[in-house]
């Protein structure tokens, strides 16, 4: 992911975000002329526009001026380069930086965070400005440009840049945008190891079929490449859709300027194969994009159901006020393991006095006493061990594998910790809190509730004793 941390402490671990502009776009659009034109003609697909966007799209604002500024410089080398003049590179940056700009700004305002393909709202927004807005905009002072710098028809190089640069954007921005977000080092970090070796195999599957089509097929075979993008869609989802759709871009474009490929035997004329390309992926796109979107919008439902379930679950079994688990939540603790003979070590709880508590301090100061205790609690056992608020202010602990020492042991842990532990239950004043503590432990064949009631009945001996003490069950 880029770096958008303060420079200088960070410079010698993390490229800058300029020179990642620059670089990237200067390879792919000194690539992309060589492979796709005859260094006179527009490009059939132009990515390196998508690199620009994509970072505008990831970068706060106030490092767009530099990445604009490091993508014109790098679009003039390339066209330098590849071209060999400098007017019709001068002309063609500025309107690669218009396009986009156009695009960051219509897109951006909705947030840096949202994927493109999050929902078919955001995509439809996207495609549209994108597609068309941003494109028809800079095609007219890049046909304009390759009018009067490269002779070429007007008419021709407005379409040929128009689907050139909607292609570029469309296909690349998403890659380039998940690149940049991290999301596929996020997804390669979590998913399975069987699932990336699927993804893998899949996206092997579709550049052989895509090459195999393009370069080896001896008829328009162009509807078998429908089927593993499609497959890669439901089977990956939308980062796979776009590496995929990125694949067969690739491969068609530069089999289509070699004279390779099913669009060819249409004609001779390689403009015309260019135009014909660019609509065959314009559709492709416009079909599997939107399922993809789709699939992203329902598998984030489905997340976020499955979260809610689990949140409804937690809350169904957890006290409100203390955060430990109810009495719900203790049945079902130990209703699947009441047929286990393990020992099991319980502990009653109650707070003596605790009525003087909610006299003096009203129910407010009990509720703060009571979240007092949970703490404590929680401090003292083990993380395995079990916390349990069954009603008011009753308490009890399931500590596994103690036997009654030490069981005693950790009550007279918690009520010394109580002793030195205060709390306000107004705000102002300082108290401390007492409990009675009754232990037992799971018998041969006992049922918690039995283990329950002993506990309990040891728990009444404790406060009969005076109180603020600890009894075991006999």
């Amino acid at each position: 992911m880029i770096n958008d941390g303060k420079q200088g402490r960070k410079a010698n671990v993390a490229v800058s975000p300029w020179v990642t502009a620059g670089a990237l776009y200067f390879l792919l659009a000194a690539a992309t002329i060589h492979f796709s034109s005859n260094g006179r003609d527009i490009a059939t697909v132009w990515p390196a526009n998508a690199v620009l966007t994509a970072m505008l799209l990831h970068l706060p604002r106030s490092r767009w001026l530099q990445i604009l500024a490091a993508g014109f410089v790098a679009n003039c080398a390339a066209n330098l380069v590849t071209r060999g003049t400098i007017a019709g590179p001068l002309l063609y940056g500025v309107s690669n930086l218009l396009e986009v700009l156009i695009v960051a700004l219509a897109a951006g305002r909705h947030g840096r965070s949202a994927s493109i393909l999050s929902a078919p709202s955001t995509l439809i927004r996207f495609i549209l400005v994108a597609g068309l807005l941003a494109p028809l905009s800079s095609g007219i002072f890049g046909a304009t440009t390759a009018y009067l710098i490269f002779d070429q028809k007007l008419a021709t190089a407005f379409a040929t840049w128009v689907l050139s640069d909607a292609l570029g954007l469309l296909i690349f921005t998403p890659v380039f945008l998940a690149v940049f977000r991290g999301d596929f080092r996020q997804w390669c970090r979590s998913a399975p190891g069987l699932l990336k070796m699927e993804a893998l195999a899949h996206l092997v599957a579709t550049s052989a079929i895509a090459g195999l089509v393009f370069f080896g097929a001896q008829k328009p075979l162009l509807f078998l490449i429908y089927a593993p993008v499609m497959f890669v869609t439901f089977r990956i989802g939308p980062l796979g859709t776009k590496v995929a759709v990125m694949l067969v871009a690739l491969i068609g474009a530069v089999a289509t300027m070699r004279g390779y490929g099913p669009i060819v035997m249409f004609g001779t004329n390689p403009v015309g194969h260019a135009h014909m390309f660019q609509l065959f992926i314009a559709v492709l796109l416009l079909t599997c994009l939107p399922v993809a979107a789709e699939v992203s919008a329902r598998a984030r439902m489905t997340a976020q159901l499955a979260e809610r379930e689990r949140e409804l679950s937690r809350r169904a079994v957890t006290d409100p006020l203390t955060g430990v688990f109810n009495r719900f939540g203790l049945e079902a603790l130990t209703a699947p393991a009441s047929a286990k003979q393990s020992q099991m070590c319980l502990v009653a709880i109650d707070v003596d006095h605790f009525k003087q508590i909610n006299d003096r301090w009203g129910h407010a100061g009990g509720d703060r006493a009571l979240a007092h205790l949970a703490s404590v609690l929680r401090t003292v056992v083990r993380p395995h061990d079990i916390v349990c608020r069954v009603g008011g202010d009753e308490f009890v602990l399931l500590l596994p594998g103690l036997d009654l020492t030490r069981g005693e042991a950790v009550c007279a842990r918690i009520l010394n910790e109580l002793r030195t532990r205060s709390f306000s239950p107004d705000g102002v004043n300082q108290i401390t809190i007492a409990l009675s503590c009754g232990v037992a432990v799971a018998q041969s064949g006992e049922n918690y509730g039995d283990t329950l009631r002993r506990a309990d009945e040891a728990l009444y001996r404790a406060k009969s004793a005076g109180r603020n003490a600890v009894r075991a069950a006999a």
